[in-house]
């Protein structure tokens, strides 16, 4: 599943550049529907949250108002087609789950100046010939977080688990204690979600979660910058039952924003850029060589895998003819 930022990232310089937004569009090019909220909220009550200053988003030169959303297919998980299809626009670190022959994708929405990012939905019904009109969903019990980089995960009793970035305490640089949290809700039908108690993992600067369950272990892996090295890097962490994760150490070493799919002995880590690496344990990735960038931007990156019901795989990423946004290259760290 799952950015792809993503989506989104986390770090501890720009904050604005790391939310992303979508306006979707359809297949067939055409301009979507005017989205309706999911949710009880009035215009009025809506109108009177806006902040126009910090929330302006489509006056930003960069950053995710420039992103958009499209998809690539595959036979073998390594050699990717690109569709040349535009399904979102202002859109980064998509996120996708297959469910009862529907295709999820999530991402962050930023379209709408004066408000912070939203987390919106498209999906498709008939293995992503044409997509639905957007929402913007809204989660239960979710307070005052704001959710970045969405993960979804297709739980054994047929429930999507949404695992997410909590952006609503904006990192401090001032402050070397601020530690990330990520969080996580709950949905029947993928539109409806409600906020799940708890925290799933807390860590320093980390982005991106990504789980998965193979066998009786979960895992998740989450996109970290070294201040030390200057680089980014993938850390994982593993759980017994999905709520409670517990950081084991670094998967890999020169990229982030990950996205790891198992298949038969093998799993698979596409990072931002896009590379493809493997491992047979989950644990340290090594490099295949393999990579995809899409014809349609300077920028490809917030993978996300999943397998229909035909056996054939879709990556839903993200791409940008502008700036990216990904997080800008780390300061330089205090003598």
């Amino acid at each position: 599943m799952k950015n792809g930022v993503r989506y989104i990232v986390l770090f501890l310089v720009v904050v604005a550049l790391i939310s992303v937004g979508c306006l979707s569009v359809s297949c067939g090019g055409k301009e979507e529907a005017k989205k309706e909220p999911v949710g009880e909220e009035t215009a009025e009550e809506t109108e009177a949250k806006k902040d126009y200053q910090q929330y302006n988003w489509s006056a930003m030169e960069g950053g995710p108002y420039k992103d958009k959303v499209s998809y690539a297919t595959s036979n073998d998980l390594l050699n990717w087609s690109d569709s040349g299809e535009l399904l979102a626009e202002h859109a980064s670190v998509p996120a996708a789950v297959y469910k009862d022959e529907v295709i999820f994708v999530y991402f962050v929405d930023v379209t709408e100046d004066g408000l912070p990012e939203q987390l919106g939905m498209i999906k498709s019904t008939d293995d992503g010939n044409a997509w639905s009109d957007r929402k913007i969903l809204k989660v239960k019990g979710i307070g005052d977080r704001i959710i970045v980089d969405p993960d979804p995960l297709l739980l054994d009793d047929g429930r999507i688990r949404l695992y997410y970035l909590d952006f609503g305490q904006k990192p401090d640089p001032n402050n070397p204690d601020f530690k990330s949290k990520i969080y996580s809700a709950i949905s029947d039908d993928g539109e409806n979600f409600t906020q799940e108690d708890g925290v799933r993992f807390t860590s320093a600067n980390v982005f991106d979660p990504d789980v998965i369950k193979v066998g009786d272990e979960w895992n998740m892996y989450v996109g970290n910058i070294d201040m030390n090295a200057d680089v980014n890097r993938v850390l994982y962490a593993v759980s017994s039952d999905g709520l409670n994760f517990k950081e084991e150490g670094l998967a890999f070493d020169g990229g982030s924003v990950p996205d790891v799919f198992f298949k038969n002995g093998t799993y698979y880590l596409y990072t931002a850029g896009i590379d493809i690496s493997t491992s047979k344990d989950g644990r340290s990735f090594s490099r295949t060589g393999q990579s995809f960038h899409s014809q349609l931007g300077m920028i490809t990156a917030d993978p996300s895998v999943i397998e229909l019901g035909n056996g054939q795989y879709i990556m839903i990423f993200k791409f940008s003819e502008g700036m990216p946004s990904t997080p800008p290259e780390p300061p330089e760290p205090p003598q």
